[in-house]
């Protein structure tokens, strides 16, 4: 399965780069955040998929979609999970039921400091998600996709500095991510396969002095538990793709 994830920032302002990619990667499932801005319409969607959004609402956020090539199976009966309401709110979560695995296609809010409200939904967010990914991890194995706003690590950061007092680099938040993927055996696909690797998917603003020397952060991410990775073929960041801030992502992984 070939899964595309992309924080498009209004999709459509972004709808034609997104067809473009679909139609050069050919992904079973793509997963966008921050679709809804001014003059979106709920039936956008890339040409020659269906969309599932169930209990989505833009909320403040954004919003997220997901949508899946008719050719791949999906049991439509099948999707029961249910988003604990203050998670649905933020409308930054989807939960699709695959049969060897859950899709997470998620936006995790940004702590904005200028903002103490941020802050705590951000904090509220990171209690709230984990409780609810680990109770998800018991049922089937996770793929979770989507801009997680963190820098995890120093590889994270061209600067090497992936703690200070910003959103994406609080140490709390730090913390907790690494609390999260500890508790639900979670693993960073493209740390997992590119342990060294300085690929980017946030340029602040898009700047192109920023892409051209690479002074970028990673805070786009693909994660999946520990029993998928001998499954896992790809994981790569699309540098070349510069339609906006922040750029896709794209796992392989062979279990279907």
């Amino acid at each position: 399965m070939k899964i595309l994830s992309w924080n498009v920032n209004g999709l459509p302002a972004r709808i034609n780069a997104v067809n473009r990619l679909v139609k050069e990667l050919k992904p079973d499932v793509i997963c966008l955040q921050k679709v809804r801005s001014k003059g979106a319409s709920p039936f956008m969607k890339p040409d020659g998929y269906f969309g599932w959004m169930g209990s989505m609402e833009p909320g403040l956020f954004g919003g997220v979609s997901t949508f899946i090539n008719p050719d791949v199976e999906f049991d439509l009966e099948a999707q029961n999970y249910e988003v604990p309401n203050r998670l649905a709110d933020t409308g930054c979560l989807n939960v699709l039921n695959f049969d060897r695995f859950l899709l997470i296609n998620a936006y995790f809010p940004y702590a904005n400091a200028a903002d103490e409200e941020y802050i705590k939904i951000r904090q509220r967010w990171d209690y709230e998600i984990h409780e609810f990914l680990e109770s998800l991890a018991r049922r089937k194995p996770l793929v979770i996709c989507g801009d997680l706003n963190i820098v995890a690590t120093e590889n994270d950061a061209w600067d090497g500095v992936a703690v200070k007092d910003a959103g994406c680099f609080f140490d709390w938040e730090h913390r907790n991510f690494d609390s999260l993927c500890e508790s639900v055996g979670i693993v960073d696909t493209y740390r997992h396969l590119h342990p060294d690797g300085s690929d980017y998917s946030y340029f602040f603003q898009n700047k192109p002095e920023y892409r051209l020397l690479n002074q970028g952060f990673r805070i786009d991410y693909c994660l999946v538990s520990e029993e998928l990775l001998p499954y896992l073929t790809k994981s790569e960041i699309l540098t070349d793709v510069t339609d906006t801030t922040n750029n896709p992502i794209l796992i392989e992984i062979n279990i279907l």
